[in-house]
């Protein structure tokens, strides 16, 4: 992994906010950046629809990701890593939810986490996510979503049937059609993006994306002047400002040009 220590490649800068919001009792978004074999990983989980076991869930999501992959050498195939460890979670929070003296019978969790590796030829991102957290891309001052929700609005977008105004306060917007802990097997999506130098990638819970307009995060997520850490906190202060109705969990990366940088894991 690289580090300032590597003069002439992009630095990796990291930054992590996770609150609980204004109108919620207990957060049961959990987020993670680590650095393991395989690369630099950031995951964010958003404990299902105020369920009891939402924190724990979302808690095993992380411990799963990250206890499997930070178990495989660098060489391991990442797109093949991550639908193991989703395999293996999701087994994991199954079983948890059914055993006899199981307190959190409908427990379950989103997940949506990125798995970047650098090395000469360049900078690489996977992208896997369950549900409705989301991934987004900056690049050349716009922000592109990479992520397809798994919910029963984005099915009602995908056949044309209501408009993205109307998603945004549709009755239904928190319904999931696939997720971690609710079926003996689960199908995580992954994506490969290649990075460069100047683009950040942003994880989010829907306590930001789904309260928030999309051309006020850009606007945080573009601007040139905040630091890695800066835009967390802003996309982060969006949320509360927007009423906190939910729980928010931010990741933050910046693939930034070598001159002056430095590693940050905030």
């Amino acid at each position: 992994m690289n580090d300032a220590s590597n003069p002439g490649q992009p630095v990796l800068l990291f930054a992590e906010q996770c609150d609980r919001g204004r109108q919620r009792e207990e957060n049961q978004d959990s987020i993670l950046h680590s650095s393991i074999a395989l690369g630099e990983l950031m995951i964010v989980a958003d404990g299902i629809g105020g369920y009891k076991g939402g924190l724990t869930a979302s808690r095993m999501v992380i411990d799963g990701f990250d206890g499997y992959l930070k178990t495989l050498p660098q060489s391991y195939p990442p797109g093949l890593a991550i639908r193991e460890a989703a395999a293996q979670t999701n087994s994991s929070i199954v079983a948890a939810a059914n055993a006899p003296d199981s307190l959190h019978r409908h427990m379950g969790s989103t997940v949506v986490l990125a798995l970047v590796q650098q090395s000469a030829l360049g900078t690489q991102a996977w992208i896997g996510h369950i549900g409705d957290s989301r991934a987004y891309l900056v690049r050349d001052g716009r922000i592109s979503r990479i992520t397809h929700d798994h919910s029963a609005v984005q099915v009602l977008l995908d056949r044309n049937l209501i408009t993205p105004e109307e998603a945004f306060h549709h009755p239904d917007a928190s319904v999931l059609t696939r997720s971690l802990g609710h079926r003996a097997e689960v199908d995580i999506d992954v994506k490969q993006v290649s990075l460069q130098a100047g683009d950040s990638l942003l994880l989010c819970s829907d306590g930001l994306w789904g309260y928030v307009p999309g051309e006020a995060i850009e606007a945080v997520a573009i601007a040139p002047d905040f630091t890695v850490e800066a835009a967390a906190k802003a996309l982060l202060e969006l949320a509360l400002d927007a009423g906190g109705h939910d729980n928010i969990g931010i990741e933050l990366a910046r693939l930034s040009s070598p001159a002056g940088a430095t590693v940050l894991d905030m």
